[in-house]
Parts: C-alpha cells; structure tokens; sequence
C-alpha cells in the first residue's frame, strides 16, 4: 500500500506531535471513516425505507431542499455529491 507523498508527510508529522505510532493514528482513522460510512449507508436505508412508505419528493421538493443546503453550506449540489 502506498499514499500520496503530502500525505505522509503531514502522517508522520501528525503523529511525530501525538508522540504515537504511525499505524495507530492509521489504525484510528480507517476505525473512525468506516464508522462514518456504514452510519451514512445505514441513514440512506432508512431515508430509502421512509421514502418508500411515505412517498419519494418531487423534483421541486429536492430542488427546495438543495437551496436550503446551498445557503446553509454552500457550494453546489454536483460539488457536494462529487466530494
């Protein structure tokens, strides 16, 4: 396995601070990323399960809601589906 060389730097310099191994900070990243993207599977599931029974939104309603996140957080929808 190899990562990008900026990476690895700021990996070792991370570490080098935290006075810890490289695989532990590692080991604690890939823990905390899979975390992250099973509870993201698991809330598109659910919203798919109350979509399913109460009906999906209607392309003004998606538009609406992406507005709402726009202002919020800006950027655009294709920026935040292709992050």
């Amino acid at each position: 396995m190899s990562i990008d060389a900026e990476l690895g730097t700021a990996l070792r310099q991370f570490a080098a601070a935290e006075d810890e191994q490289i695989s532990a900070v590692i080991s604690r990243a890939l823990e905390q990323y899979l975390a992250n993207r099973r509870l993201l599977r698991e809330g598109m599931r659910a919203m798919e399960e109350h979509f399913d029974e109460y009906g999906w939104p209607t392309a003004g309603e998606v538009a609406a809601a992406d507005a709402r996140i726009d202002a919020l957080f800006g950027g655009t929808p294709e920026e935040r589906r292709s992050a």
